[in-house]
């Protein structure tokens, strides 16, 4: 009897473990990784005017609770970007992440996703590479994010202070277009 419930404990121990990677485990481990750029960043960086914001956009940015950007150049060597990129499909392509827009070319790629339901939307993700550039990872978490929120996150592109992720900002413009 004591032989089975030890076996019972290691199969739900085994069983409980998610052998599936995740992007928060990514992005705590690639941030102490000197060849990537990261950053934390508030709502404030990256919109130039937020007084200049109605009421509505207000409100859905102040939804966003963090936002996490993680970019790797492409003078760290083609191999690492380009398994680094897969890494993140990899993770990407799970399950609990759901497609937004996709925009895909010869040099260049680039995603919104979300993660959550539709009435309350837990993150949204960018994933951008571009063969020149390199990758960029942007990931804004926060509560109550509805549909509308995306939405209006988006069109407010030409108020993004894109500068403030150095070297993206063409990659990031182009896929919010």
């Amino acid at each position: 009897m004591k032989s089975f419930i030890i076996g019972i404990v290691a199969l739900s121990t085994l069983l409980a473990c998610n052998s599936n990677p995740s992007l928060q485990k990514y992005l705590v481990e690639k941030e102490s990784n000197p060849e990537f750029i990261s950053a934390s960043l508030s709502m404030d960086l990256l919109i130039q005017n937020l007084d200049s914001l109605s009421l509505d956009e207000k409100e859905s940015i102040q939804k966003i609770e963090k936002i996490n950007v993680l970019a790797l150049l492409k003078d760290k060597g083609e191999s690492k970007l380009e398994a680094e990129r897969t890494t993140l499909r990899s993770i990407l392509n799970q399950t609990e992440y759901k497609s937004l827009i996709n925009f895909n070319g010869a040099d260049r790629e680039a995603k919104f996703l979300y993660s959550g339901n539709e009435e309350d939307i837990k993150e949204i993700v960018f994933f951008g590479y571009d063969v020149k550039m390199g990758m960029l990872l942007l990931r804004m978490r926060g509560s109550n994010i509805k549909p509308n929120d995306i939405f209006k996150i988006t069109q407010m592109g030409d108020q993004l202070n894109l500068g403030a992720i150095s070297g993206f900002e063409g990659l990031m413009e182009d896929s919010m277009q």
